[in-house]
């Protein structure tokens, strides 16, 4: 593997994180880092025949993408920029305490992301301004990436899977390269924004959905009629739990293959 390269990710990865709007959005834990590493190779791969860009040797462990050594590279690589380390006190017994580093530092952070494939960088800002430190919602995108859900757990993944089919070109409008950081995550916003409300319309144009002028009254006539449709279910099932027993199989079956994040 490639250290220099897994450094500059590394470094680069929280200088994104310190251009965030909020302060608290402003630092990263190893477990994110991580993450973002990945990413960053799956980005580079998609264009490259399945060539990552660090050389990690990737692992299926823990139900995540994982590598020990670069686990091993976060420290001296923050400590070289000179990024800030902060430990947080666990409030539980049985967990360890939380590391976190930030770096707010926004001529570093222009040097850095141009010294990296643009795939990469352009990347790596998306993601991290996506989903920041929260850890449930990026392990999850991470998870259902082709080859995370195209192995089982120990086994190494194979990025070759994750190529695109059709060369896509990168397209970036010259105008908003122009805007300051802060303002072209405003017109983003502002963007997905709009698209969201597009594709919100459409659905309930799909479904033939009509606005109702009459706002409905949630009275008691309304309780009982709910409770009534409730009662033809028959008894409520008492609540139990179960335990569900898996074959080995289902790791490679075809059910995990449904549609992958890019």
């Amino acid at each position: 593997m490639n250290q220099r390269r897994i450094y500059d990710i590394i470094q680069y990865s929280v200088l994104v994180a310190g251009q965030e709007d909020e302060y608290t959005d402003r630092d990263l834990g190893p477990i994110h880092i991580i993450k973002y590493v990945y990413l960053a190779d799956l980005a580079y791969a998609q264009y490259n025949n399945g060539e990552t860009y660090t050389g990690i040797d990737w692992t299926f462990y823990n139900l995540g993408p994982w590598n020990f050594d670069l686990f091993e590279c976060i420290d001296p690589a923050l400590e070289e920029i000179g990024a800030e380390r902060r430990v947080i006190e666990s409030r539980y017994r049985d967990r360890e305490d939380f590391v976190r580093y930030s770096l707010g530092n926004y001529d570093l952070f222009e040097k850095k992301g141009s010294s990296l494939p643009l795939v990469i960088s352009a990347r790596l800002q998306q993601d991290i301004h996506k989903h920041k430190k929260d850890t449930p919602g990026l392990l999850g995108y991470v998870y259902g990436t082709k080859p995370m859900i195209s192995a089982a757990p120990g086994e190494k993944l194979d990025f070759s899977i994750a190529v695109k089919s059709r060369p896509e070109k990168l397209e970036f409008n010259s105008k908003l390269e122009n805007l300051s950081i802060r303002k072209q995550k405003k017109f983003l916003k502002g963007l997905q924004a709009i698209r969201e409300k597009r594709k919100e319309r459409k659905i309930r144009a799909d479904k033939g959905y009509i606005q109702s002028p009459v706002k409905p009254m949630h009275d008691q006539i309304y309780e009982d009629g709910l409770d009534w449709v409730e009662s033809l279910a028959g008894k409520k099932l008492p609540k139990q739990e179960f335990e569900a027993h898996f074959s080995e199989d289902i790791w490679h079956s075809q059910s995990r293959k449904g549609n992958y994040p890019d």
